[in-house]
């Protein structure tokens, strides 16, 4: 039987929205990496996601993100946000082709100030696993996006 999902008081944390989900089905909180060099970026998304309930690992780099996934691939995030030009101009491209050969199933968003200009470097491969977000982000907009992404995952 699967414990029921617990909705959060609105009053209760500063920042979040109505019907935000604290917990999975069977009760475990969702867990979201997000990888960015700009540390106002982490910081920012980060509270928006943790006051609408999920668990946020944060990290600087790709590197740092891939080295965690691979010290514990049984456990991957239900989500990972990505920026594009972390480190270099295309990390986050790079860092996608070896997510997809070890995390086949893992759910990504692309955080990118180019918009729709990288979507060509996706050409073939599935809305249904690439989403792109642009910056800055607006909190009710990505919500949105990260709710119907861990929906589509679940």
């Amino acid at each position: 039987m699967h414990a029921p999902t617990q909705r959060l008081e609105t009053d209760k944390l500063p920042g979040q929205l109505p019907g935000s989900v604290l917990a999975k089905e069977n009760g475990a909180t969702q867990r979201i990496a997000h990888v960015d060099d700009d540390p106002d970026i982490r910081d920012t998304v980060r509270r928006i996601l943790d006051a609408n309930g999920y668990a946020v690992d944060s990290y600087q780099t790709m590197s740092d993100f891939i080295a965690s996934l691979l010290k514990n691939p049984a456990s991957p995030p239900d989500l990972a946000i990505l920026d594009v030009m972390v480190e270099s101009m295309d990390s986050g491209l790079e860092a996608y082709v070896e997510l997809r050969k070890h995390f086949p199933e893992l759910h990504m968003i692309f955080m990118t100030s180019l918009g729709e200009e990288i979507r060509p470097y996706f050409t073939g491969i599935s809305d249904e696993w690439i989403l792109i977000v642009e910056k800055p982000v607006d909190a009710i907009s990505f919500l949105s996006i990260v709710r119907h992404r861990l929906d589509a995952a679940a």
